[in-house]
């Protein structure tokens, strides 16, 4: 199953909404995407969530996290400024995206 992201509301307003991203589907620690047995060669899978704005706003950063069975929630995010919003799920080890929502946001 490949990663998703959905954003509660859909269609929030700046500076007024706290938002809740939500994601699933993401490669968790269990035994088919890693093997604690090879820790620390094979190091934790780890993400986070980077909103990045077409405006002038700075990008916003979660906390890093490991999915507990490829699902994690981002609480209260509220974007500085209307505008369209890239979300992405990042991975930690080399910051390639593995998963993306575009916001629009009045």
């Amino acid at each position: 199953m490949a990663a998703s992201i959905t954003c509660t509301p859909a269609a929030p307003i700046s500076k007024v909404s706290a938002c809740r991203i939500d994601l699933a589907g993401a490669d968790a620690n269990d035994d088919t995407a890693w093997d604690p047995d090879e820790y620390p060669s094979m190091p934790q899978i780890t993400y986070y969530l980077e909103a990045v704005s077409d405006g002038d706003a700075d990008p916003l950063r979660s906390h890093v996290f490991a999915p507990n069975g490829g699902a994690h929630q981002w609480n209260n995010l509220i974007f500085p400024e209307a505008g369209s919003w890239q979300i992405d799920l990042r991975l930690v080890e080399d910051d390639s995206s593995e998963a993306n929502l575009t916001v629009t946001v009045s």
